[in-house]
């Protein structure tokens, strides 16, 4: 039978990244893996199932695809809610583990966390997906995802909040900026500077904002996004500078396409980060095991 549920999982995280690489990041399998998985079914079912979408260049389900993907939904979501409560029933630490997580902290705080926890439990499979703090929020009270993990957590009725790590902020800026050769700057060096924030429903640009006029500072945004990818691309390319966890920019400082510039000691500040997850009676030993994972790996200023 073609249709099983690793190969169905994959298939449904390709529709929603709209790229084979990201379904496999998500998965922490190769992109070749999912690659073969998707080709093998389409044979079977002798129906193409996926194409690139028409001026985006993403991946896209056809006809059949999106016959499938209705499908295979439903199913998915059946058979985590059968895992749960089966795994209820046992104090066996496997199964499946649902988490969402934003961005930043998912492509970098998180991974050096989770290796360590998959090696210590082999029978655990982590499912992760990536998303808005909002859409994670309401996820998490659905049941929709087991553990979220968030920026600048805040109180909500029906969540459980773990604290996971606060993130060192810092200034990023292209390497030609002039700041770029300070060995530290303050925030009141901001003053009137061309400044690329995150979104304005983005916790974190909250905090940003909560700091700069703490701190008397009034910047030029010139743009603003969800993604802190995108910013940092922008930063590089001089159109502005930047306030981001000092993590999230050490690759392209290493391959010298981008500058850290420590916050000096009166204007230094953390991004605390949390883990999200629904008010309950009992939880599973896996998604208990993988909370104290988190939470045991965390710690001020990491």
């Amino acid at each position: 039978m073609p249709l099983d549920f690793i190969t169905l999982r994959l298939f449904c995280d390709i529709v929603e990244t709209g790229s084979f690489s990201r379904a496999a990041e998500k998965n922490f399998v190769s992109q070749s893996a999912v690659s073969q998985r998707i080709h093998a079914l389409e044979r079977e079912l002798t129906q193409n199932l996926l194409e690139r979408g028409k001026g985006s260049g993403k991946i896209a389900p056809t006809e059949a695809g999106n016959i499938l993907l209705e499908g295979a939904i439903s199913l998915l979501k059946e058979a985590d809610e059968l895992e749960a409560r089966l795994r209820g029933l046992s104090d066996e630490i496997a199964g499946t583990v649902r988490v969402a997580t934003v961005y930043s902290v998912g492509l970098h705080a998180l991974p050096g966390r989770l290796k360590p926890f998959l090696a210590q439990y082999p029978q655990v499979n982590v499912h992760l997906e990536y998303s808005q703090t909002l859409k994670i929020s309401q996820d998490v009270l659905l049941g929709l995802v087991d553990v979220g993990i968030v920026a600048c957590p805040s109180e909500k009725a029906g969540l459980e909040i773990i604290p996971f790590g606060e993130e060192k902020m810092a200034l990023i800026c292209a390497l030609e900026n002039p700041l770029a050769k300070r060995d530290l700057v303050s925030l009141k060096d901001l003053e009137g500077v061309n400044f690329i924030g995150f979104a304005a429903d983005i916790p974190t640009r909250r905090l940003i904002d909560e700091r700069l006029a703490s701190a008397g500072v009034r910047v030029r945004l010139v743009a603003s996004f969800d993604n802190i990818e995108t910013i940092k691309n922008l930063v590089e390319i001089g159109s502005g500078v930047a306030l981001v966890p000092d993590e999230t920019a050490k690759q392209e400082v290493r391959d010298g396409e981008l500058a850290i510039v420590p916050l000096s000691k009166d204007s230094e500040f953390y991004r605390p980060v949390g883990l999200l997850l629904k008010k309950s009676g009992s939880r599973r030993a896996a998604v208990r095991a993988f909370c104290e994972a988190m939470e045991l790996r965390c710690g001020a200023g990491e």
